[in-house]
């Protein structure tokens, strides 16, 4: 498998992270997209790569149980991505992105 070109990752991450803040895609949903589409790796040898066992990831990617902070930031790492706070509300996080995309006045 062809890996993606630097732009096409970072645009596929910016997309896929303005979902999951959004509401339109989970962690778990956002975790197997990027592990398919921009490493092309299986979960046997993500799990080895980031240190977890195939059903810590497996369970995260389903968005089940209740992976520790540890956990994630290890299997988000790779992505440049770690664990941190985000409003609950999806009004909230629409209204926050919007703010911060708006053109700065002069």
């Amino acid at each position: 498998m062809n890996k993606p070109s630097a732009t096409v990752r970072e645009a596929l991450l910016i997309r896929l992270l303005t979902q999951l803040f959004t509401g339109e895609i989970t962690e778990g949903k956002l975790l197997r997209t990027l592990r398919k589409e921009l490493l092309g790796m299986s979960q046997t040898d993500y799990a080895a790569l980031v240190g977890v066992s195939r059903r810590t990831l497996s369970d995260v990617e389903r968005d089940s149980g209740s992976p520790t902070l540890a956990v994630l930031n290890a299997i988000f790492k790779p992505f440049g991505l770690k664990a941190g706070l985000l409003p609950r509300s999806p009004a909230l996080m629409k209204k926050m992105l919007a703010e911060n995309t708006a053109p700065a006045e002069e």
